[in-house]
């Protein structure tokens, strides 16, 4: 090869080597630039409400993708858990109304919206709500952020009697996923309990999920399913636990706690009533059981299969007659909260028990409540679409009304109490300025 012909090759090198390395440099930068742009979208979002950090995706691709990421999401949620809990709760006087209270700082009350009474409050979790509309017979899935909601008809019944309430299990932000599952009696007395499960990613139709069991029990009174580490959990009279694992789709019971024997000799035996409940505090599956003299506090230990118990504490629900005035209220990684009927009252007011140093005080006023109450953490859960053949157009409309009303409320603080109060008070100066005329 001539020495004209290296030199000349030498440098075709070069430039392909310079050419490369520029490629490579520019790869790099556009790399760095969208890590540093992301990270600014992450905490400009990051600070705001959820509300406004949802809307914040239809600006361009790159805040749809960060708001969408995964652990994004996870920080999202942990930030409004932190920031955002809320109790809502349904009331009935003269109106059926639907209420919040934010519980960061307590106490911050938000007014209420009035509720048709075919509408309950079933369930929260993780974002999504659980509603039934029980003269349409179906349920309703609902993010009140995104305003997403699915209608779900009921299981057809069979040969068996629906007991307690249905149970919502959310897998947010693991996936955007989740099941319904209701339980019942079975006829049979070889089955005992059956349940019908749906979830949220196959074809809607549910699924039967049996459990023997030598005995049958009752829900405690006023129970509702408790969802903990991918599981419902339904409280019985005798104390046992109904436990449904949602990823397996598989049952059994946790015996009675021995516990409970036990202190009623030493506390007198539980009360009558709502006198012991099932929940979550301060992330454990937990138990609250009130005797005549003291209130005793249990979290149940997953890998031991046993319950710790707290030390009891002075019992401050009773009324005169013995019956018990109030019940537990529990709020995941907060502390015990109680809600509390006053002297010659209807209306109850929010106790706070400290489990550190053992000590209950007065948080807040709720005014008039109907148990159960329901912990609400705003997220970006998503919802899938209602198959059309599920409601007629009448009844969709009706359905869609009531919840963007409920959405209104939740997120911009709407409320129809207020919106009608103002009614009535314009209606009245109308009337006395025609009186005046007159």
């Amino acid at each position: 090869m001539s020495s004209f012909l290296v030199s000349e090759k030498i440098k075709t090198e070069r430039i392909e080597g310079m050419r490369n390395g520029n490629g490579a440099e520019e790869h790099n930068n556009t790399l760095v630039s969208t890590e540093v742009k992301d990270d600014i979208i992450r905490e400009i979002t990051s600070r705001l409400p959820l509300k406004y950090a949802v809307q914040c995706k239809v600006l361009n691709k790159d805040f749809n993708r960060c708001i969408s990421d995964p652990g994004f999401s996870q920080s999202l949620l942990q930030h409004e858990m932190d920031c955002s809990t809320q109790l809502i709760f349904t009331s009935n006087v003269l109106f059926k109304y639907f209420h919040k209270i934010s519980l960061n700082p307590i106490p911050i009350t938000h007014g209420a919206t009035t509720l048709p009474y075919d509408v309950e409050l079933l369930a929260s979790c993780k974002g999504l709500i659980l509603f039934d509309f029980d003269e349409i017979m179906v349920y309703c899935v609902f993010n009140p952020i995104t305003g997403a909601h699915r209608l779900i008809p009921y299981p057809e019944p069979t040969t068996f009697m629906m007991i307690g309430e249905p149970g919502l299990a959310v897998y947010y932000p693991s996936s955007d996923h989740y099941k319904l599952v209701t339980i019942s009696k079975m006829a049979d007395p070889n089955l005992v309990y059956k349940f019908h499960v749906l979830s949220s990613v196959r074809s809607g139709s549910w699924r039967e999920i049996p459990l023997r069991s030598n005995t049958f029990s009752d829900l405690a009174v006023g129970s509702r399913p408790v969802y903990w580490r991918g599981s419902l959990y339904w409280l019985r009279s005798d104390g046992s636990v109904i436990t449904f694992d949602t990823n397996r789709e598989e049952a059994i019971i946790l015996d009675r706690p021995e516990f409970i024997d036990d202190f009623g000799i030493i506390y007198g035996k539980i009360l009558t009533g709502r006198d012991i409940w099932l929940g979550v505090a301060q992330g454990s599956l937990t138990l609250v059981c009130i005797f005549k003299k003291s209130i005793v506090i249990a979290a149940y230990e997953d890998a031991s299969s046993s319950w710790n118990v707290s030390h009891p504490l002075d019992n401050f629900l009773p009324c005169p007659d013995g019956f018990i005035n109030g019940f537990p209220v529990m709020i995941d990684s907060k502390q015990v909260f109680f809600a509390v009927k006053g002297p010659l009252s209807i209306y109850h007011d929010l106790y706070e028990y400290d489990t550190e140093i053992n000590w209950v005080r007065k948080a807040a006023g709720l005014g008039l409540v109907d148990y159960p109450l329901h912990s609400f953490q705003p997220t970006l859960a998503s919802v899938h679409a209602t198959p059309s053949e599920i409601v007629n157009s009448h009844h969709f409309s009706y359905i869609t009304a009531k919840i963007d009303q409920i959405r209104r409320y939740i997120t911009e603080g709407v409320s129809t109490v207020e919106e009608e109060d103002d009614e009535s008070s314009s209606e009245s100066e109308e009337e006395e300025s025609d009186e005046e005329i007159l």
